[in-house]
């Protein structure tokens, strides 16, 4: 809107992406999934009753593909400062799937036909081929280029590609562009009540600046247009126009990830299972030096701060085992980091059918306060789903028609992209080489500030407080402090203490949240590091803004309350938690401690000490009945056993029973 010549005000409720768009799977992806599903669709019996709607339902989905495509290829192009092509293996352990994927038999013949390999290729012609070209591996190859995998029980494995980024910089990005485009920007600014003119037409809002938690206060902001871009929350956005009956239109849906150890994947590819054993793709992706996880998919209610499910901490865990090789265990104590992201899913409350949820977006137009929402999408689309809303409202608005321009969004970089005084040439493929040279600083801090901030690297390194500047052990470069350090100097993280500074100044940072989560990633990435990190981030952050002794001790205190809701970390917490479901390798460390004897066998008061161990401890009539669900013997009960039964779960947790964490018995090894 800004870059239309139009006047505009953004207000955020908290931090830019403190929500949804910061806790995503990280990938800008064209919706393969939507185009096999769509295409089986097609071709099912059921679409031979009607097949006039089967083929428009299929050209929207086609449609909406090619839609991703073309906005994937602005950011890869665009902004590679903050994206990149990441090859994504598809393990193919079998020639012939069943059950067949999608519940389409023919597809069970894909991996002995070609057909995946073929679909990939097609692929690649759908984004004339502005990725690097899918390929395959072979079953040797792939234990080469992935050696986690379990290669010897490949027959081969199908690669493609797709765009990963780091979606809290995207989202501050696009707020800074905005910002330098002459757009107002705030963030800790609610909506606090919609104002109407007699007519009942929406002319602006009271808004509350919330970014000092002692002193909150109101203004007023005037508007000819409102728009609601809540994502997950735009039905309570349109209580405060539609009043507290409103009909609720957006479904959220909940996704968990988690972070392990760079170990388990390779720097330069991930991984997808399409079909997990719950219908779903889960991603295995490096990520920030580390390996992510995710995402579940469950329907969820809206929160801001949303606490992370242990039972889908763990089916990820278990789940992700699947392709690995049996001599990797993934424990639980390995998940380094874990987040819920909320995904809006929404129907338009004023079109003529409400029977479905879009896969897209959507945007509404309410029929007398004149106010627009837009919400569902996908974080490809973004700039899409902007110009299609924007579209819309200036075409009803006489004045706006007036005054606004085309849309140039496409040929519009984002911040960090362009050219600088330092970096004239602008980003390109060197310039943590130029940075790591002309700065005399460790490479991967380079790399860091690099594919963070773009040609404005050099600003940040400016905030540096030279004093504090130091020479490596190694002697080869200058040492920089640190955010965090860690006890031994491999276990440092690349984020700079002048970063905080710089954030504050530059970034709109506000809470000490704002840095660990979003201008740096260190929660994401080892949770239990950024809650070590917050004293110092607060005295840091107390000095620049001047806060006094009892401000620094609640933002403190807030701070490690919303690190330690938003993210999980080592230690389970399983209080609440609907399944008993543990990773494989966790209950065997357990099973092979209590079995002391070595037999392989646990008796009914070997069973007791283990569940007292997992956290569940059973009471003695619950004791009995595990032992009779378990069919055990007067010899006891074996590993495979004990694992099932741990796993399963019903209304008193002992009588129904879930499916196994792992579809195949796992192969496990007692320790010599």
């Amino acid at each position: 809107a800004a870059l239309r010549g139009l006047n505009v005000a953004v207000i955020e409720q908290e931090d830019f992406g403190s929500g949804t768009s910061s806790k995503s799977t990280k990938l800008l992806w064209a919706g393969s999934r939507y185009l096999v599903k769509g295409a089986v669709k097609l071709f099912s019996p059921a679409s031979l009753s009607n097949p006039a709607e089967a083929i428009a339902e299929f050209k929207g989905t086609w449609d909406m593909v090619l839609g991703c495509f073309r906005e994937r290829t602005y950011m890869m192009t665009m902004n590679p400062h903050l994206t990149l092509w990441m090859p994504i293996a598809v393990p193919l352990d079998k020639w012939i799937i069943w059950p067949p994927p999608f519940d389409y038999p023919p597809a069970a013949l894909g991996p002995c036909t070609g057909l995946f390999v073929l679909f990939f290729k097609f692929y690649d012609a759908m984004g004339l081929w502005a990725a690097p070209s899918s390929y395959v591996m072979t079953s040797g190859q792939a234990q080469h280029q992935f050696p986690q995998l379990d290669g010897p029980s490949m027959k081969y494995v199908s690669v493609f590609y797709e765009g990963v980024h780091n979606d809290a910089r995207t989202n501050l990005a696009i707020a800074l562009t905005a910002a330098m485009h002459g757009a107002c920007v705030t963030n800790y600014t609610g909506l606090k009540e919609v104002i109407f003119d007699k007519n009942g037409v929406a002319t602006g809002g009271i808004v509350s600046d919330v970014s000092d938690p002692g002193r909150t206060q109101s203004f007023t902001v005037k508007a000819k247009k409102i728009i609601y871009a809540g994502g997950p929350f735009t039905d309570q956005l349109r209580q405060k126009s539609e009043g507290p009956d409103t009909t609720e239109v957006v479904n959220a849906s909940g996704g968990t990830h988690i972070v392990l150890p760079p170990y388990y994947c390779p720097r330069q590819m991930g991984m997808v299972d399409m079909m997990t054993s719950r219908g779903s793709f889960l991603f295995f992706l490096p990520w920030e030096g580390y390996t992510l996880v995710g995402t579940t998919d469950v329907k969820t209610k809206p929160d801001l701060h949303h606490e992370v499910p242990e039972d889908e901490v763990q089916y990820l865990i278990n789940e992700c085992e699947k392709y690995l090789s049996s001599r990797l265990q993934v424990r639980r104590r390995d998940v380094m980091s874990a987040w819920y992201g909320i995904r809006p899913l929404a129907v338009d409350p004023n079109a003529e059918n409400l029977t479905s949820a879009s896969r897209d977006h959507v945007v509404s137009h309410h029929p007398t306060n004149g106010i627009t929402f837009l919400s569902g999408g996908k974080w490809t689309t973004w700039r899409e789903m902007a110009e299609d809303c924007l579209d819309q409202v200036v075409a009803r608005s006489e004045d706006l028609k007036k005054k606004a321009g085309p849309c140039v969004t496409l040929k519009t970089p984002l911040v960090g992209a362009g050219q600088t005084r330092d970096f004239p040439d602008g980003y390109h493929e060197n310039l943590a080489v130029e940075i790591t040279q002309r700065f005399d600083l460790a490479f991967d801090v380079a790399q860091h500030l690099a594919r963070t901030y773009g040609t404005r690297a050099s600003d940040v390194l400016r905030m540096v407080d030279t004093s504090t500047v130091t020479g490596s052990r190694s002697g080869l470069y200058k040492h920089y402090p640190r955010l965090y350090e860690g006890k031994a100097a491999t276990t440092g993280y690349p984020y700079l203490e002048a970063e905080i500074n710089y954030a504050i100044d530059h970034e709109f940072a506000v809470t000490p949240a704002d840095i660990l989560a979003r201008r740096t990633r260190l929660a994401f990435l080892n949770s239990t590091a950024a809650r070590l990190t917050v004293p110092r981030v607060v005295e840091i952050m107390g000095d620049k803004l001047g806060w006094d002794k009892t401000r620094r001790r609640q933002e403190l205190e807030r701070a490690e309350a919303v690190l330690a809701k938003d993210f999980a970390g080592p230690v389970p917490n399983k209080q609440g938690a609907a399944l008993r479901q543990a990773c494989a390798a966790d209950v065997q460390a357990i099973f092979n401690k209590i079995d002391k004897d070595g037999r392989g066998l646990l008796d009914e008061q070997g069973i007791a000490q283990a569940a007292t161990n997992l956290g569940f401890p059973l009471e003695e009539a619950e004791l009995k009945q595990a032992v009779q669900d378990m069919g055990a013997t007067d010899g006891g009960v074996g590993f495979p056993v004990f694992l099932s039964w741990w796993n399963a779960q019903g209304d008193t947790g002992l009588q129904e029973r879930i499916r196994l964490a792992c579809e195949e018995e796992p192969k496990l090894r007692r320790p010599n």
